[in-house]
């Protein structure tokens, strides 16, 4: 009886308020939060980046000049699509600011399809997520923010492409610091020092000589990334790579 009364709520709530397209605003039908043909816009990237200055990698390899700027603390970026994307845009910000939790499979989707096109050993290889040679760890939240928030959007997406590529995942990080939130500060040496010492790890055994797919949403100056990388870099990690969904 009680599904049967919340299926009904349901039906009337999209009566009263029918969903719409979250880049276009067109009603739509069923519980999706964006219109196929919006979707079918979204560009998805076939590359990895330089995380410095943001330049595509050909043949997704490490030439790029700017690797010996950040050594020993150095990354890949992998980045399925563009921040300026205003479908991509429009989808994140449904996530993170209108707290939509059930569209995070979908922005997972796009992950997932940008990373079957690249040449990475845990996509061409299954054997190297099943020996545990490369580990997935979602950026965190800090506590109050996500209790406020309900979930951590990074988390749902790393548990996607967990799912996806058999890899465990780990919430080895933790945010020791409740920092400002890096939209609207200005300038990257206030993002930088805004972000200055606000990861701990647990247990870094865990992450010694693996290889880690740390995941974001969006990768704006790099300095979230840059301090997580460090944090587990320092404790062992082999190589890393910056995954998000999208790259400013």
């Amino acid at each position: 009886m009680n599904c049967f009364l919340i299926k009904a709520k349901n039906i009337m709530l999209d009566i009263i308020f029918p969903p719409i397209c979250l880049n276009c605003r067109k009603y739509l039908i069923g519980d999706k939060f964006i219109c196929d043909d919006c979707f079918r816009l979204i560009k998805i990237n076939s590359a990895l980046f330089c995380p410095i200055c943001k330049s595509r990698l050909a043949d997704n390899k490490k030439i790029c000049n700017h690797s010996k700027k950040i050594q020993p603390y150095f990354y890949l970026l992998a980045a399925a699509g563009n921040y300026d994307d205003a479908v991509l845009r429009n989808l994140i910000h449904g996530l993170k600011y209108q707290y939509l939790k059930n569209s995070a499979p979908l922005l997972g989707e796009l992950i997932f399809r940008y990373l079957k096109n690249l040449p990475l050993p845990f996509v061409k290889n299954q054997k190297s997520a099943v020996n545990g040679q490369w580990l997935i760890i979602p950026i965190p939240l800090h506590s109050s923010r996500e209790r406020q928030r309900g979930f951590n959007q990074s988390k749902l997406i790393a548990e996607f492409i967990a799912e996806k590529f058999n890899l465990p995942l780990i919430e080895i990080l933790k945010r020791i610091k409740n920092n400002k939130p890096q939209v609207g500060l200005k300038g990257n040496e206030e993002r930088i020092e805004n972000v200055k010492n606000c990861f701990a790890i647990q247990n870094p055994k865990l992450v010694e000589k693996k290889n880690i797919l740390l995941i974001d949403d969006v990768f704006t100056s790099g300095a979230t990334m840059n301090e997580a990388v460090k944090i587990l870099k320092q404790n062992g990690a082999r190589r890393v790579i910056a995954l998000v969904l999208a790259k400013a």
